[in-house]
């Protein structure tokens, strides 16, 4: 039988509860929406790094109460443009993957998805190091000056001065504490959103096993119709209420403990606008770049190494100046049913991988978002056990899709410790990470191989990643790329398209502001700047 969604109550608040009420303030008209946060539940936040997802979510036009300028301001933010992985290969090399460099394919041979392009590169083994990739390396900001004699300017719409020249998805770098309490002050200014301190000391449950109400540890009684897990490891309702399996994917990924050692900006130091993923002796290091700081951390198996010799790792990279701020340990994996009831939950609750590739703040976004589109109504029956079915089998096959993803940075030829080696072994893929490896023997990857799921590639990781990463980690025969594009006649197609890109991408490059130049002077400007459609 329905059930008027009269009362959506969220547990937790973090950047995952605070987000997904932001999100569902967006997606419905009528519930009001309460955040149950807890002091006894520490925020595991530290400076993150997001995909497009989180930068929509923030720029929607149904935010009428968040203001772009005002967010980057406030929180410190910097923009994302993607991610420079070092020493994963070999120790020594390093190369780029951009967010949102999509192509499509106007040939329509043999389908538009076909992206002859990266696989020309492949062919004539290149790194993939074009406009964005150069944006990012010489700390660029995605904002240009135009002159009216520029020869591109039909690109820019023959708009001169200020353009906003930002590429399909770009992301953001966030401090996760600034962002929940800008979030949260935003959103209490609505009168569909209330805000309740407390603990969860007991939950009650209707004859159908659904929650009816929680009551917290100083006497408060929360009444809601759906429930929002945003618990984070702890997983309070999604867990502990019901039975529950957690699938562990420690077999297919080591990392299981990070250390965090932020640091401050040197003077006149550049403000990077990627993400810096450091492979190191066993895991690898992330460095985050904020307007005011730099978020580093350290992830790796605590099997091989404790905390105290990832520390003395690190100081022998960076002398005496690292101080360690917090340690997290975790457990790569996912719940297996992530709506049970009328419990929902979001982000670390449902799962985690780890932080490399920046999946959990876009898997907080991309639950939330399918959750709304695609079950969501003010009438629901929580009882219809056919509707959480596809929902679980939906995002669980995205979880799955990001593990095999990520096992992928671990394919390397190195063997310089344990934890390298171990990392690459075959048993660490899944069957189907095996099958695809096997079949891009025979033939470049395709857009379908991807999909798994009722939604197909609804989650976003395309060929744009995919390719990037197996360009960089070397794991594609140049000599099927080059027969493959001969087969299908477009060799000299993407040569020249190679070439034109070229020639552009040095145009663009010297337009562009400096990344500390932008935040220094041209932030408060950004309402100034005239949007075009990306070339």
């Amino acid at each position: 039988m329905k059930k008027k969604v009269n009362k959506i109550v969220i547990v937790g608040g973090g950047t995952a509860g605070w987000s997904t009420a932001l999100q569902f303030l967006r997606r419905t008209n009528n519930p009001k929406i309460t955040v149950l946060s807890s002091e006894e539940i520490p925020v595991i936040g530290i400076g993150e790094s997001t995909t497009g997802l989180f930068n929509g979510l923030i720029t929607s036009k149904s935010n009428l109460f968040i203001d772009e300028k005002d967010f980057i301001k406030k929180t410190g933010a910097t923009f994302k443009i993607g991610i420079y992985h070092k020493d994963w290969h070999t120790i020594g090399e390093s190369f780029t993957s951009p967010l949102g460099d999509d192509f499509l394919n106007q040939t329509g041979i043999p389908d538009f998805n076909y992206d002859y392009y990266r696989i020309y590169h492949i062919a004539n083994n290149l790194k993939y190091y074009q406009m964005q990739s150069q944006f990012m390396m010489n700390n660029f900001a995605p904002f240009l000056w135009i002159d009216k004699e520029d020869p591109y300017s039909y690109v820019f719409e023959n708009k001169i001065g200020k353009i906003d020249f930002r590429f399909h998805h770009i992301a953001y770098h966030i401090d996760a504490y600034k962002t929940t309490d800008y979030i949260r002050e935003k959103m209490l200014k609505h009168p569909r959103v209330e805000w309740i301190k407390g603990t969860i000391s007991s939950v009650e449950k209707d004859k159908n096993d659904c929650i009816k109400s929680l009551k917290t540890k100083d006497g408060q009684v929360i009444e809601g119709d759906l429930f929002v897990d945003c618990t984070g490891f702890f997983r309070l309702l999604i867990e502990k209420e019901y039975e529950n399996n957690f699938i562990s994917w420690k077999q297919n990924l080591l990392e299981n403990n990070a250390i965090l050692f932020p640091r401050e900006y040197e003077e006149n130091e550049p403000i990077k606008n990627y993400t810096t993923a450091q492979a190191r002796k066993y895991g690898w290091e992330f460095n985050i770049p904020l307007q005011s700081r730099i978020s580093r951390g350290y992830v790796f198996n605590n099997e091989m190494i404790n905390a105290d010799q990832a520390f003395q790792e690190l100081e022998s990279v960076y002398g005496k100046n690292v101080k360690v701020t917090k340690e997290i340990k975790f457990n790569p994996g996912r719940m297996n049913k992530a709506w049970i009831k009328n419990v929902l939950s979001i982000g670390l609750s449902t799962g985690f991988v780890q932080p490399l590739e920046a999946t959990a703040i876009h898997m907080t976004i991309l639950q939330s978002e399918h959750f709304c589109c695609q079950f969501y109504s003010d009438y629901m029956d929580f009882n219809n056990e056919s509707q959480n079915e596809l929902y679980n089998k939906n995002i669980g096959a995205v979880w799955d899709d990001i593990r095999d993803f990520i096992t992928l940075h671990y394919i390397t030829p190195r063997t310089d410790t344990d934890f390298w080696i171990e990392s690459s072994k075959q048993e660490r893929l899944s069957p189907r990470m095996k099958g695809l490896l096997e079949l891009w023997k025979t033939r470049m990857p395709r857009a379908n191989d991807y999909t798994h799921g009722d939604f197909a590639n609804f989650y976003n990781l395309g060929n744009t990643l995919w390719y990037q990463v197996l360009i960089g980690m070397k794991s594609l025969d140049s000599n099927l790329a080059k027969e493959e594009l001969k087969s299908w006649n477009l060799y000299d197609t993407a040569e020249k398209h190679y070439n034109e890109r070229l020639h552009f991408n040095k145009f663009v490059i010297k337009k562009a502001y400096s990344t500390n130049d932008f935040y220094k002077n041209q932030i408060n400007s950004l309402d100034d700047f005239q949007k075009v459609k990306v070339y």
